[in-house]
């Protein structure tokens, strides 16, 4: 018989609106490039902080620059630096208030029971 693989998701750095909506590589992704949004992060790093492989951020950025929410900014070496892309789509701004207005709601509601 075959070895089987199993793919193991460590725990991200960051469980963060995306993530827990849908626990995704790209909504991991994506709670770690909103948090960090301003500054790049090496493909190791976003990894490392969504707790992914760097070979899942590799397949699944693409899925995120197709939707302008990631952009290369520049090349350190050999890594690629990457960024949350508010200023090209015009829906950033609802990703950054999803991102942090949704945990303030939560905790509203579990203050008030």
């Amino acid at each position: 018989m075959g070895e089987q693989k199993v793919r193991i998701m460590r725990e991200p750095l960051i469980k963060g609106t995306f993530s827990r909506l849908c626990d995704a590589p790209e909504s991991r992704m994506l709670d770690v490039l909103i948090l960090h949004r301003g500054y790049d992060l090496s493909l190791k790093e976003l990894a490392q902080n969504a707790g992914i492989s760097q070979k899942t951020v590799w397949q699944k950025l693409p899925n995120l620059e197709r939707f302008n929410l990631v952009k290369y900014t520049r090349k350190i070496g050999n890594a690629k630096m990457v960024t949350f892309n508010q200023e090209a789509n015009p829906t950033a701004e609802y990703f950054i208030k999803i991102a942090f207005e949704t945990p303030l709601e939560e905790m509203k509601k579990e203050t008030n029971r």
